[in-house]
């Protein structure tokens, strides 16, 4: 098992963890905060999922069907997770407005819903770190997003614990609370766009970064004279690998074997620029 797959499955059984925990502690407090939270994490726990599935099946080789790999199903992925968080947004703001019209709701044993919380923080930054560097480390889209999600976890439960605080501040009063569980909703539905739009950009093949493409520039430039210049540099991406297709201008003339050994060079040079790239080089003689 490799580092992404190690990683997904990982977080699958952190994201567990998590939501049996919080989802434990909102029955004891009645916190709209702790429910947004554990809502929250009960969404990491699907969308780990999803990421474990597409991890798993993007590392599968290329075949005669799927010639450029099964790397897509990271992106296809990226939509489930939109649609999971969206659904579960929508559920805790209706849940916080339901029990705002309730004007027998109450927080019961806050300083329990304040501790679980601190925990939880403490358990995701530490996860949180582990998460990036696997993600840095294999360049994986879906693994990228998970790391996004536990990011906004620990500014979920800090929000949580401010609630609690100020509710508890205030003599118990109920509205701190369900006003943090109304935000959270809110910034579940802000995560389920960007995760969707993440997700759409990578299927209609976005192209290299500003970044990137001047390190393809600087990978050419090492190689003037013998190469004149580029063009049409065209770029798409499958789950961590993006494919690198392009055209630079040589003198007419070399001779097709030197041109030949030039393009080989020149695709070695970018690929060991651009991590996990496929470069395909084509000569056009001036």
């Amino acid at each position: 098992m490799n580092t992404r797959s190690r990683t997904a499955f990982t977080t699958v059984k952190v994201a567990l963890a998590l939501v049996l925990l919080k989802a434990v502690t909102w029955l004891v407090t009645s916190s709209s905060g702790v429910l947004g939270s554990a809502t929250d994490s009960l969404l990491d726990v699907l969308a780990s999922l999803l990421v474990l599935w597409a991890i798993l099946h993007a590392e599968r080789p290329a075949d005669a069907g799927h010639p450029w790999g099964h790397g897509k199903a990271e992106s296809l992925a990226s939509l489930g997770q939109a649609l999971f968080i969206l659904f579960a947004g929508c559920g805790l703001i209706f849940q916080v407005v339901h029990r705002w019209l309730d004007s027998d709701a109450a927080i019961q044993m806050p300083w329990t819903g304040i501790a679980v919380m601190v925990v939880s923080s403490l358990v995701t930054f530490w996860w949180l770190r582990k998460l990036r560097a696997a993600a840095k480390e294999t360049g994986s889209p879906a693994l990228e997003a998970d790391s996004a999600h536990y990011a906004a976890d620990i500014l979920l439960n800090l929000g949580v614990v401010a609630g609690l605080l100020l509710s508890l501040s205030l003599n118990k009063s109920k509205w701190p609370d369900l006003v943090v569980g109304l935000a959270i909703g809110l910034l579940i539905l802000n995560t389920a766009r960007k995760v969707f739009l993440s997700g759409v950009e990578n299927l209609m093949d976005r192209g290299l970064s500003e970044k990137e493409e001047a390190q393809v520039l600087a990978s050419v430039a090492h190689f003037s004279p013998r190469v004149a210049g580029f063009h049409e540099l065209r770029t798409r991406r499958s789950g961590s690998e993006i494919f690198l297709e392009i055209h630079i201008d040589i003198h007419r003339d070399m001779t097709f074997v030197d041109a030949h050994d030039l393009s080989e060079e020149v695709g070695r040079a970018i690929e060991s620029t651009i991590p996990r790239s496929r470069v395909t080089v084509h000569a056009d003689p001036l």
